[in-house]
């Protein structure tokens, strides 16, 4: 069962691109990710104790999240905010990636 409401992120039209960023920018933070384009899982071992552990899919240019669990100090709207953050970090590394190859 969920451990928060599935939230939506808006991703764009370049969200292959994105996922595949996530994947890199989470595992670089000491998360455990696996999955492809279409989907995947997370756990994220927390600094304080406990972990984080979801999963999420694509829909249309966006992205569904799922939080199946999640220590009770750490809310629902902080993990939505963090998650768009790493969103937008990716964002803005595609697009320096995309300058340097003169795109």
């Amino acid at each position: 069962m969920a451990d928060c409401t599935p939230f939506r992120l808006y991703v764009g039209d370049q969200l292959p691109d994105i996922i595949r960023l996530m994947y890199s920018e989470m595992g670089r933070k000491g998360a455990r990710v696996a999955g492809n384009e279409q989907g995947g899982t997370f756990s994220i071992a927390l600094p304080l104790g406990g972990s984080l552990a979801g999963s999420f899919e694509v829909s249309g240019k966006s992205l569904v999240v799922n939080v199946d669990s999640r220590p009770a100090l750490l809310s629902c709207g902080k993990i939505e905010t963090k998650m768009q953050d790493l969103i937008l970090d990716a964002k803005a590394e595609l697009r320096n990636q995309q300058k340097q190859n003169g795109k």
